[in-house]
């Protein structure tokens, strides 16, 4: 059973698009950093990826800010939403740009990067109980989105540490 809602899904939507600002700063400082093919090559998709997520979850948010919350005082769910924003991977993007460029190697990017999508998705996941429940659909639909980014991920790592071992003499 679940309690009155705290959020209407289209705030949560708005989070996520703060969320895939941070990482687009993240993975466009992978692809300027890379010196590997195949990294750049992931890191322009997952690039590419956050700007049609933004677009998406833009399009996912107008029909339903329409449903309005009770606030004790104006401007207080934006606050709470603030602050669980910025106890994320990355508080901003320049943070997110910022732990890029510290990255010494593309499987230290790449797991600092899955990393990233496994906390947004556990994010979302928690959000989830707190819409009303038509709107988790949306909200679902971005825990869709994540999840493919981390199985690219995934094959991009395991696609380097093979590329890493010796040749079998094929």
């Amino acid at each position: 059973m679940q309690s009155t809602p705290m959020f209407r899904a289209s705030e949560i939507l708005q989070m996520a698009i703060e969320i895939e600002r941070s990482g687009l700063a993240f993975h466009q400082a992978c692809v300027e950093a890379a010196d590997n093919e195949r990294v750049v090559d992931v890191f322009q998709f997952m690039v590419g990826e956050e700007k049609r997520h933004i677009e998406i979850f833009k399009a996912l948010e107008e029909p339903l800010a329409r449903y309005e919350l009770p606030e004790t005082y104006p401007g207080e769910l934006q606050a709470y939403m603030r602050a669980l924003i910025e106890d994320r991977v990355f508080a901003s993007a320049e943070e997110g740009a910022e732990q890029a460029q510290a990255t010494g190697n593309p499987f230290q990017a790449i797991a600092t990067a899955i990393g990233f999508e496994k906390d947004s998705i556990l994010f979302y996941e928690a959000m989830k109980q707190l819409v009303r429940p038509s709107d988790a659909e949306a909200i679902d639909e971005v825990i869709g989105e994540e999840q493919t980014h981390i199985s690219r991920l995934v094959d991009l790592r395991v696609t380097l540490e093979k590329g890493a071992q010796p040749p079998t003499g094929q």
